[in-house]
């Protein structure tokens, strides 16, 4: 079997069989595009661990890809070598004799300061109140409404924006004060929703979320009433801050890496925080440590007052 003709079956195969992601699915996708293209003409049978290893070299040499994108193609093969062998395409998968090692860079979560989560949220409110006060009861009025509403929610539950995009009108309980999320996974958790402001704020979005006539479910929609993309929401991050006038470069998951980092700067258990950010480990979660440490240690430098005591003994 051709490469190619076997990374389709493959790729058709998993996303029903372990229930992926468009996301996931397109993921893997990609980390096999360049070998689908090196080997194209190749027959699976053919590849050996010497070919694997002569494509990980062009990766590193070729297409000055980091160790963390080499480290997460590598693994993708092998998941892919895996199948073909399950299914009987090959005796052995080439991938076994591969042992790459990467130093990859512990980079901690990018936060944003609480200065600038205030000026991104009061963006998002003065928007509404420039709308009103020209009366323009448009559509401009309520993207404004849907748009307060989705940094509210990013920033409160710390929800992907993956998670976000997936969320539905009946996912939100007003009584009940929660809202249904379809994690990684598919998997489902419920988000308590804590702060009156957060909850005033969808409220007055589904208002106007009511009045659009779509078949749709989602939350969340375009001018053409569909469902908000991933890039929408990058795009609306960016207009906001650029309203707030914020001049670090942040990405709207810094807002799920800011709530997870106060949690715990405030004493929260560092098992709530992993189930409120659906993490399967938790040793994910503890990498959010680290940030809150940091920065104790910053406002103890900045603030102690015994650092500024002189005294002769």
């Amino acid at each position: 079997m051709k490469i190619e003709s076997s990374i389709e079956t493959f790729l058709n195969t998993i996303v029903v069989e372990r229930n992926l992601s468009e996301r996931t699915l397109e993921a893997y996708r990609s980390d096999l595009k360049i070998f689908s293209q090196i080997f194209k003409q190749r027959e699976v049978e053919e590849i050996t661990t010497e070919n694997l290893r002569e494509f990980i070299e062009l990766l590193e040499k070729n297409h000055h890809y980091k160790d963390t994108t080499i480290k997460r193609k590598i693994a993708t093969l092998k998941v892919f070598f895996n199948f073909v062998e399950q299914e009987g395409i090959i005796a052995d998968s080439p991938t076994r004799k591969i042992r790459q090692k990467y130093k990859i860079a512990k980079r901690l979560p990018k936060v944003l300061s609480e200065r600038e989560l205030k000026k991104l949220l009061k963006a998002s409110y003065n928007e509404i109140k420039i709308l009103q006060e020209l009366e323009k009861k448009n559509n401009n009025l309520s993207r404004a409404y849907r748009d307060c509403a989705i940094l509210e929610i990013l920033f409160s539950t710390g929800m992907r924006i993956g998670e976000l995009v997936k969320l539905n009108v009946n996912g939100i309980n007003l009584q009940e004060r929660t809202i249904l999320i379809f994690g990684k996974g598919r998997k489902e958790r419920i988000i308590y929703i804590s702060s009156d402001e957060v909850l005033s704020a969808i409220k007055e979005y589904l208002i106007y979320r009511k009045k659009i006539q779509t078949g749709m479910p989602a939350l969340f929609l375009n001018r053409d009433k569909e469902r908000l993309s991933i890039y929408s929401i990058e795009n609306i991050f960016k207009k906001y801050c650029k309203k707030a006038k914020i001049k670090n470069h942040y990405t709207p998951h810094c807002l799920r890496h800011t709530i997870a980092t106060m949690l715990l700067y405030n004493g929260a258990d560092i098992r709530a925080v992993q189930e409120i950010l659906g993490h399967a480990s938790v040793i994910t979660t503890q990498i959010y440590t680290e940030v809150s440490q940091k920065h104790k240690k910053k406002v103890l430098t900045k603030f102690n007052p015994r650092n500024r005591m002189s005294m002769s003994y």
